[in-house]
């Protein structure tokens, strides 16, 4: 199981990655290249869910300090 400061990072590090692909998205100059900006998205999204599941986990741990 990750720490909270790993995701913490990796919440971070995809919520910048959302951040550039939607600024990134009305200047593709092809559909593939949209596409492209699309698909990272999602991929994204789906590590967000993922590092939010792992920090449930962690703040229910028997012994967690409360957040």
């Amino acid at each position: 199981m990750q720490t909270l400061r790993e995701v913490r990072h990796t919440l971070r590090g995809r919520l910048n990655a959302l951040k550039l692909c939607t600024s990134a998205l009305p200047l593709a100059e092809s559909h593939e290249e949209s596409m492209e900006y699309l698909d990272q998205i999602e991929q994204a999204t789906d590590k967000i869910v993922a590092a939010l599941d792992q920090l449930e986990e962690i703040v229910h741990e028997p012994g967690a300090a409360h957040l």
